[in-house]
């Protein structure tokens, strides 16, 4: 596997929460949106990102939620 520059870094998108690399050199992604959402017009990315935003809210309350753990049984005394 080829070493990754550290100067990269994997963001993602806040209008359509796609992973893309930042910064390439000659690319249109901004700090907060990928190439093909950095095209779009001002009002069309704040619409997407806040759909984005209430997406991943219900995502989150909707997700199952981890078991609780249980504690421990003591050990049977020996006899």
């Amino acid at each position: 596997m080829p070493d990754r520059d550290p100067e990269l870094q994997i963001r993602s998108c806040r209008s359509c929460n796609g992973n893309y690399d930042y910064p390439i050199i000659k690319s249109r992604a901004t700090r907060f949106y990928c190439d093909n959402c950095a095209l779009l017009p001002d009002t069309v990315r704040a619409v997407l990102e806040s759909m984005n935003k209430r997406i991943k809210a219900i995502e989150k309350k909707l997700a199952p939620k981890p078991a609780p753990a249980k504690p421990p049984t003591p050990a049977a005394p020996n006899a």
